[in-house]
This record gives structure tokens, C-alpha cells and sequence, in this order.
């Protein structure tokens, strides 16, 4: 069995929450016992290495950036106790020490010598989260945190909040040490089959992440899927004064050309990317939360909405990294990005709101509402003429439909004639979505929820995510979960408030935009150019 080997990118504090999750959520299904059959073939996103005193080490094949004063508790080396053989970074050599950051009480256990079994302990993580490296429970490769340390995290004079100033960076030293970790870990892979770039698009790391992405589709040959990510929350975003509000329309502004150059920029340099955000609209602010049913979640806090971006990530990724599926990133952008159109959305339904003793068929043919909700910003996702590749995971064969004897009036339903939980499925979409294509995957296994994922959960759910019908309260252990990939002639819209909005900002009142280095004529070529990738999605076609 090849690796398949992804490499994956995260540029910014809030890609970097997600992240933080969602290698918790590998790390913490592992089965080490060797007793039970993963479905995922870790050594996609993972990979196997030796310490210097030969003790075996397994860590994600991932680079991480991030501003300086922003890992915390977490040191620059990843956090193994004892490093592995490598070269020596330029980034770790510091010459002022600075006190060590208090650690909560779930960093404390997990690292502690002495077995600490977390699920039975109740810490108080919405109330000690400050940063992601407050409850990220993975260890990391020495070259995996790479701190920019021209700017310091939480500075709001003179802070990293440019476009324009994250390519500068990439020009020098950084972005030379950065591209050779890049090539180390290319050069550790048999079959590679791309990149995952995670990135924060509003600030400076959009910059730095476009720069890297064009220095991976000039330097090597494959898959580049990218992932722009707004915040579900910024701290602007309540203003009570005049001041206030002026300043904030200035940070809005700003970052609404940060995102309309970064996609005009991904429209060219990468293969298939994804806009992701937890909000309805991402600009000008983020916007109304989006709702799920028996989730309740702070849009303010970044553990809570990174939580949920991550579980779609792991649940999207699972048709790619599975064990016994030979379909690859390169065949994910081939099936999604037809006629030039590069930009696609994303879904989440968490969780499948199937009572426990409810049968899928049943579900899906009285519910009257999407089974998933849009976490692509500023996008209503169509129903009709579209390519989705859709994920489920976690419904079981024995809540497929009621046997023969018991099935009454179910046998009357077309849908009584399938066999398994894809058929079902497959049957739903082509009844749901005209004239459109849809891949199914599904994935036995739910995701499991285990600490320090946020309770978000409502007391509702039975320990299996499922709708209970009795009056017991479990704690959720895992969850169902349904997600697509979507892409159609409704992205059109989303591109044309993108561009009518940057379009009434007056960029020479962005004055550091042109201190920084951006001409007005190199701005409107790539606002020009952002109208011509929104053609790509106007032109009708046939399935």
C-alpha cells in the first residue's frame, strides 16, 4: 500500500485553531492496540521518524506559521521531549528569554509523566484557552513551527495586517528557510499526491501563503488545495464610540481587499481552493453565525468555531486518505473544478440529527430542511445543476431501513430497495438536486469526540450523536456527520458581492497598502482580474 503522502501548510493564529483541532482529532483516534482497523491510511498526513536516543516518533508532516508571543506554552521544537536529529533552524536561536507561560491544568496532564485519563476529568478549557496551543494535544517535528518574529501576535501598531506585507517576508530569510523545510519533506516522500494550504486571508498570512503557494506550483508538480479561512470573530466588530467605528471600518476595509486579492491570487496559483467560514457573510464583518441543530457554539470564541471548521476538514479529507480508495487529491480538483472554475464551497451537517431509534429512510424522507449547512462565506449553495462530492460517516447498516416483517409502510417507498447507506444517499441527492452530479462517500466510522474538543453539544444527543429518546444525559463520544464539496453557476454570486464590495473602497485612503508597496494600477488589474475568474461560473453547461 503507497503513502499517498499530503503535505499540509498552516499560515496564521486562526488556521492554526483549526488546525490545532484537527490533529487532535487524528491523533486521538489512533488505536494503538492494533485491534481495531482505522479506515484512514495515517501515513497520508503522517509520518514516522526517530529522536536522537532512536526512540520512535510519529508526527504530522505539517509546517506551521505564526506570529512571535503566540505559542505560549508550546516551545518553538515542537514539543518532543526528546528532539529529533535535525539541522538547526534559524528561528529558534533567541537570545531573550522571557518567563515561561503558565499552563493549564489539561497541558499539565497530558504532560505528565504519570497516565492521566482526560475523558474523566472536567477542565474548565472555555474559560483557559487564550491561544491554540492551549489544548493542542499533539507533538510536533522540529522543523514544524516556523515564528515570523518580524512581527509580535496581538500588537496592534504596526502589525501584520497586509497583504502585500506577507509577500514581502517570503523575500527574505523566512521565506528561504521555510521553502526548504518545504523540500526536506518532500523529499522524505515515495508518493506524494500534494499540498493542503490552510491560511488566514484577512491579514498579512495571506500574503505569505500566496507567495508560498506560487513557489510550490512553480517548483513542483502537484495538487495545491487551498483553503482561505476569515474568522468567525474580530475584536472590532462591536464598536460603542465614533472612534471606535471609524477604526473599525478601517480594519474591515483592509481586510476585504486582504481576501479580494488573496482569491483573485489562488485563482491563478492553485489547483482547487475552498473559502471557509463559520459566519454567513465573511465581509464586510463575518456576520450572523450559522446555526446547527443541537450545537450550540460562541462565534467569539475561536475554540469553539475552529472546532467546527476542523471536523469538516477531517470529514472532507476522508475520500482521499482512505486505506482501500485509490481517488487522490488530483482526481478531487479534476471532478470539482471543470470549465476554469477553481473556487468551490464547502457544507457541514453536524450532526446527522438522526433520533436513535429512528431509520435513515424515514429521515431523509420526512425531513424538510438541507441536511447540511454552507461554511463558504457569503454563499447560498444551489440545489439544482451542480458537481458535490459528498461525505457521510458514522449512520450504521442496522439504521438503514426496518426489516421485511417490520417495515409496513416504508415498503412502499423507492428507497426500501437499497442495500446500504450510499445507495440511500445517492437516491436522496438525485431526488433533491436537478440536472446535477453527485460522488458519494461514506465512512462506517463517526468522528469521535474525545478532549479537549469543546462541549458544544446539545444534552439532546445520546453518547452516540444521535437524537435520544429518554430522559438519561450522556456525554457525546462521537458524531455523525455529513459534508460536501459543491461547485455550480451560484459561485458567481458569491465572487460578484466579493468584487462589488472591494470595488467602493477608495484603496489610496488604505494608506499603508501604498507604503507597503501596492500601486493602484497592479490593485485594479487584480480587481479586473477577480471579475473575469466570476465569468468562468456564468456560462451555462451540461452535465
Amino acid at each position: 500500500m503507497t503513502a499517498r503522502e499530503i503535505l499540509t501548510l498552516q499560515f496564521g493564529h486562526y488556521s492554526n485553531y483549526i488546525g490545532a483541532h484537527f490533529w487532535n482529532i487524528q491523533e486521538l483516534s489512533f488505536d494503538y492496540t492494533g485491534l481495531v482497523k482505522s479506515e484512514t491510511n495515517p501515513d497520508i498526513l503522517f509520518r514516522e521518524g526517530k529522536t536522537s536516543t532512536g526512540a520512535v516518533t510519529y508526527t504530522p508532516r505539517l509546517l506551521v506559521a505564526d506570529l512571535k508571543g503566540s505559542l505560549k506554552t508550546l516551545p518553538s521544537t515542537g514539543g518532543l521531549e526528546s528532539e529529533e536529529v535535525e539541522e538547526p533552524q534559524w528561528e529558534s536561536v533567541e537570545t531573550i528569554e522571557e518567563p515561561p507561560a503558565p499552563k493549564n491544568e489539561f497541558i499539565k496532564d497530558i504532560n505528565s509523566d504519570s497516565e492521566v485519563n482526560t475523558e474523566e476529568k472536567d477542565y474548565q478549557l472555555d474559560q483557559e484557552v487564550n491561544t491554540w496551543t492551549d489544548y493542542v494535544y499533539s507533538r510536533f517535528h522540529p522543523r514544524t513551527i516556523n515564528i515570523v518574529k518580524e512581527y509580535c501576535h496581538g500588537n496592534e501598531s504596526g502589525g501584520f495586517d497586509l497583504n502585500i506585507s506577507g509577500h514581502s517576508l517570503w523575500k527574505t530569510d523566512y521565506g528561504d528557510n521555510f521553502a526548504d523545510n518545504i523540500r526536506r519533506y518532500v523529499e522524505e516522500c515515495d508518493s506524494m499526491q500534494g499540498f493542503h494550504i490552510n491560511f488566514d486571508c484577512t491579514d498579512g498570512f495571506s500574503g505569505l501563503a500566496l507567495s508560498c503557494i506560487e513557489h510550490l506550483a512553480d517548483e513542483y508538480n502537484k495538487t495545491i488545495v487551498a483553503y482561505p479561512i476569515i474568522a468567525s470573530h474580530f475584536e472590532d466588530n462591536d464598536p460603542s464610540t465614533p472612534e471606535e467605528r471609524e477604526k473599525s471600518t478601517l480594519k474591515d476595509s483592509t481586510r476585504l481587499v486582504n481576501i479580494a486579492l488573496a482569491m483573485e491570487q489562488l485563482s491563478e496559483h492553485s489547483t482547487m481552493f475552498v473559502p471557509l467560514c463559520t459566519s454567513d457573510k465573511g465581509w464586510r464583518k463575518p456576520g450572523h453565525a450559522r446555526k446547527f441543530e443541537y450545537i450550540k457554539y460562541d462565534p467569539a470564541k475561536y475554540y469553539h468555531s475552529s472546532a467546527l471548521l476542523a471536523s469538516a476538514l477531517d470529514t472532507l479529507s476522508q475520500k482521499y486518505r482512505h486505506r482501500d480508495n485509490l481517488f487522490t487529491l488530483s482526481d478531487l480538483c479534476a471532478d470539482m473544478t471543470g470549465y476554469g472554475r477553481k473556487m468551490a464551497s464547502a457544507s457541514l451537517g453536524m450532526p446527522i440529527a438522526l433520533n436513535e431509534s429512528e431509520y435513515l429512510i424515514d429521515f431523509l424522507n420526512n425531513t424538510t430542511k438541507p441536511i447540511y449547512q454552507s461554511i463558504t462565506p457569503s454563499c447560498k449553495i444551489a440545489t439544482d445543476k451542480i458537481f458535490q462530492l459528498i461525505t457521510v460517516r458514522g449512520i450504521p447498516d442496522t439504521y438503514l431501513k426496518a426489516p421485511p416483517k417490520e417495515a409496513k409502510e416504508q415498503m412502499n417507498l423507492p428507497a426500501y430497495r437499497c442495500n446500504n447507506v450510499k445507495e440511500m444517499f445517492e437516491l436522496y441527492f438525485q431526488a433533491n438536486n436537478f440536472l446535477s452530479a453527485t460522488n458519494m462517500t461514506v465512512c462506517e466510522k463517526p468522528m469521535d469526540i474525545k478532549t479537549p474538543f469543546p462541549s458544544i453539544f446539545s444534552p439532546e444527543l445520546n453518547k452516540y450523536g444521535f437524537v435520544r429518546n429518554n430522559e438519561i444525559e450522556e456525554k457525546v463520544q462521537s458524531c455523525p456527520i455529513v459534508t460536501g464539496y459543491h461547485n455550480g453557476n451560484f459561485m458567481a454570486d458569491m465572487i460578484e458581492k466579493l468584487h462589488r464590495e472591494v470595488s467602493r473602497i477608495k484603496i489610496a485612503k488604505l494608506h499603508k497598502f501604498k507604503e507597503e508597496g501596492l500601486e493602484a494600477a497592479d490593485y485594479q488589474e487584480s480587481l479586473d482580474k477577480l471579475a473575469e475568474f466570476k465569468d468562468n461560473y456564468e456560462d451555462d453547461f451540461e452535465l
